[in-house]
């Protein structure tokens, strides 16, 4: 059984993540010395481009965040001067097109792979899907259905996310025969005249997400010239990033001094919060320039249920439930992770966090 320090599934742009991180942190170059294996169940560079961040929708965030992270002394450090991060940095404090960034997360990979072949140590499988990940005493075992099994002492699930479409939702609709989309379907380059039901003039989106707002920004812009309604349902209230608790307070935002305000920026709902263009087309809605739009606010599940029954057609903008393979202990005994709404619960050292335990 070939054996490795550290395996990572997934070869996406959460695990670049990873890697440019090790990089910036200086450790790297170990993590590479001791033994690298990177699982991907895709064959090819163009299919991960494709299925990673590549949304026809800006970031919610300063584009020059996507380039802060990478050192500027480190193996990456060739991809400050790529193309896409020139791009990316003219932006400035601007958001950044996420087809943009799915071009730098290419870059990035492709400079990885260029160093590929220095590090004996380091090992790329393409087309090998996890089906299993048990531990054992040296640490992890991955199984796949088309390959030999890896060991490691450490193990890393980057494998991705799929849309997630809450029971609830896809029982109401499917009574009602309501169309059920996800903002996924919508986001994609995509022509919405030929993705929506014709004829339909009442559309629901579900979610107070920058996606949520994403999905109505694009509606508004293709269907401006038709008789068309559209409702943004939601349960949580909208939240809207600050730079800074002054900002936050001067405009009437309600948030936890400590919880919601990032501790590195000041920031707050740095990540949860809506920005740039969401932020943007939010207030919009709130001033009245948008009177197709209403904002729907329903905690109360019978009343949302009315509202999704009454729709032509239904967009959820309810996130994503990572692509976590089955995982059990050396005795074979399933481990259950814990959930976080439609995350996967994990600890602050990034650990996911068993049911069990």
């Amino acid at each position: 059984m070939p054996r490795s320090f550290c395996q990572i599934v997934g070869f996406g742009p959460a695990c670049m993540s990873l890697l440019v991180s090790a990089d910036r942190r200086g450790l790297l170059p170990d993590l590479l010395a001791r033994g690298l294996v990177i699982h991907e169940r895709r064959t090819s560079d163009e299919d991960l481009l494709l299925a990673g961040t590549n949304y026809d929708i800006p970031s919610n965030s300063d584009a020059s965040d996507f380039l802060d992270g990478i050192s500027g002394d480190g193996l990456f450090a060739p991809v400050l001067d790529s193309a896409p991060a020139r791009l990316i940095r003219a932006r400035g404090s601007r958001s950044a097109p996420l087809q943009l960034v799915a071009l730098l997360t290419a870059e990035l990979r492709r400079t990885f792979l260029a160093a590929a072949g220095r590090h004996a140590n380091l090992t790329i499988h393409r087309g090998h899907a996890a089906r299993e990940i048990t531990q054992s005493p040296a640490g992890w075992e991955a199984h796949f259905d088309n390959g030999p099994c890896v060991e490691s002492r450490i193990a890393v699930l980057a494998s991705g996310s799929t849309p997630h479409l809450a029971p609830d939702l896809r029982r109401i609709t499917g009574e009602a025969g309501v169309p059920l989309l996800h903002s996924q379907e919508v986001l994609r380059p995509v022509d919405l005249k030929n993705l929506l039901p014709e004829n339909a003039r009442h559309i629901v989106v579900v979610g107070a997400s920058h996606s949520a707002f994403s999905v109505l920004h694009k509606l508004i812009e293709a269907l401006s010239e038709g008789d068309v309604s559209l409702t943004l349902l939601y349960r949580t209230p909208i939240r809207r990033m600050h730079r800074s608790l002054a900002l936050a307070e001067a405009a009437g935002e309600m948030f936890d001094p400590v919880a919601d305000v990032c501790p590195s920026s000041g920031r707050v709902f740095r990540f949860q919060g809506l920005y740039t263009r969401s932020k943007a087309l939010y207030e919009q809605i709130l001033a009245g320039r948008h009177p197709a739009v209403r904002l729907r606010h329903c905690p109360d599940p019978a009343e949302a249920e009315a509202v999704l029954r009454a729709a032509d057609v239904v967009i959820a903008a309810t996130g994503y439930r990572p692509n976590i393979p089955l995982l059990a202990t050396t005795t074979g005994r399933p481990i259950r992770i814990g959930r976080n709404g439609s995350a996967a619960l994990v600890d602050a050292s990034g650990h996911l966090c068993d049911t069990q335990k």
